[in-house]
């Protein structure tokens, strides 16, 4: 009985990520993986020919308020951090001499806006959505970090010399041409499928700078930094795909229609909870998200996970506290979880006026 219960749960995962490769059925989701691949290569451009130490250096307890926060508040794009990334990202520059707001701040909004996180929200959940995680997440991480910052900073004190050098591989691009590359890649990641002959030009224009203007190194680098976030990422995505299925077919519509299913404060604030103490590897909180909202759930309290979910896990709170300290981490813990319920309810509430 348990077996034949266990062997069925395992079938619907696998059915989830099939019907999930597959749309509509019997054509593969050509849109989908066009999207991935895209904002795969634009995220292992970012790690080579964008300049890591420039975003970095401004993170110091040195640099102006309103500048440290901006910065950190979006870096996780310019950085292209993921979840496997962004703890060992944030121990170093707060190593280095971050200031602790701006280091939080950074924790916060790295795994919610990095580009592959993004571009698979807009593309699986809905612009509504994908806007109001980017929106949220920004505000939020500033507002976490600066109450982090405020509530401890008596004991703030400056750590390491705030030398914020990194190894990086020199791109041989030019300020102009680095713009015009990325803004190329950027314009075939939004037209994608949808619009195939402006894609191909901005594709033909692509080869042309990579003949003109790229080294032989840094475009090697950048093939491998590409397949490096490929290997780590995409495993993990598949699993949480996989995992969404089992969860579909264990979700009673009813019971999640009870507790998330409407804009309430105790819904968002249930959503929250649940995605703090889940784990989500980078990418699977969007089909498990689109799962949850298939079967009955808000799109308030579904963009309170998606703020809270990324951003925290008890693997991650464990990593912190050994950063920060208990106490800064259980207060960050208590603020995402918050700040989280009331973006998710306000989302809500907009989404309601808008229909």
């Amino acid at each position: 009985m348990i077996f034949d219960f266990i062997v069925e749960l395992l079938l619907d995962g696998l059915r989830f990520l099939r019907d999930y490769a597959l749309y509509p059925a019997g054509t593969f989701s050509l849109m989908r993986i066009v999207s991935l691949f895209i904002a795969f290569s634009i995220s292992g451009a970012m790690v080579v020919f964008l300049s890591q130490n420039a975003v970095l250096k401004n993170l110091g307890p040195n640099a102006k308020r309103l500048q440290a926060y901006s910065v950190a508040s979006v870096s996780g794009m310019i950085l292209a951090v993921c979840s496997c990334s962004v703890l060992p990202m944030f121990a170093s520059i707060r190593k280095k001499g971050a200031g602790l707001g701006p280091a939080i701040a950074f924790l916060f909004s790295g795994p919610a806006i990095n580009v592959l996180a993004i571009t698979l929200t807009f593309t699986d959940l809905g612009p509504d959505i994908a806007f109001a995680r980017i929106i949220g997440a920004v505000i939020l991480a500033s507002l976490i970090g600066f109450t982090v910052f405020f509530v401890f900073k008596k004991q703030e004190t400056s750590q390491g010399n705030g030398n914020f050098a990194l190894d990086e591989t020199e791109s041989g691009l030019n300020k102009w041409q680095t713009a015009l590359f990325f803004a190329t890649l950027f314009a075939m990641l939004i037209f994608g499928v949808y619009r195939p002959l402006p894609t191909l030009i901005f594709a033909g224009l692509l080869l042309l700078q990579i003949i003109v203007y790229f080294k032989k190194e840094p475009l090697l680098a950048w093939g491998r930094e590409t397949l490096d976030l490929a290997k780590k990422i995409l495993p993990l995505f598949l699993a949480g795909v996989f995992f969404a299925g089992i969860l579909s077919s264990l979700l009673s519509e009813d019971a999640l229609t009870r507790f998330v299913g409407s804009n309430t404060l105790n819904a968002n604030f249930i959503a929250s909870i649940l995605g703090a103490f889940m784990y989500f590897a980078t990418l699977t909180e969007v089909p498990i998200v689109s799962t949850l909202l298939n079967t009955g759930m808000h799109r308030g309290p579904a963009v309170a996970l998606l703020l809270a979910g990324p951003s925290l896990s008890i693997p991650n709170m464990i990593v912190i506290a050994k950063v920060i300290g208990v106490k800064r981490t259980s207060l960050y813990i208590a603020l995402v979880v918050l700040f989280s319920t009331f973006a998710g309810l306000i989302a809500g509430l907009v989404f309601g006026w808008f229909g």
